[in-house]
């Protein structure tokens, strides 16, 4: 399967295949609604074990943590397995000051 690349401001979401999407770009307030509603858009569709990788991150706030933990919980009624990435170090801050570092599945 080829990547399948949607993208809007300021942040791109790539299908690379069944089982990894990956993030480029800023996950801020301005593109957290459409990167919601497009990775959800795209979880039914996908494998039982999924990887996102987070290594393109840009900018990151409270809201693209927020983006996460929707896509866990859709992941979760659907009956599979989301695991992140490659977070950047400013993802993982704000995941620490939020105390949700021990809810997202992060990986190196």
């Amino acid at each position: 399967m080829s990547p399948d690349q949607i993208s809007a401001l300021g942040v791109s979401l790539i299908r690379v295949s069944d089982h990894k999407l990956e993030i480029s770009g800023d996950m801020v307030f301005a593109s957290a609604t459409w990167l919601r509603s497009e990775g959800e858009k795209l979880l039914p569709g996908m494998g039982d074990r999924i990887v996102v990788d987070l290594a393109q991150v840009g900018r990151v706030g409270s809201v693209g943590i927020s983006v996460l933990l929707c896509w866990m919980r859709m992941a979760q009624v659907l009956g599979k397995e989301l695991q992140y990435v490659n977070a950047p170090d400013d993802m993982l801050d704000v995941s620490r000051v939020s105390s949700l570092d021990s809810v997202i599945p992060f990986a190196s």
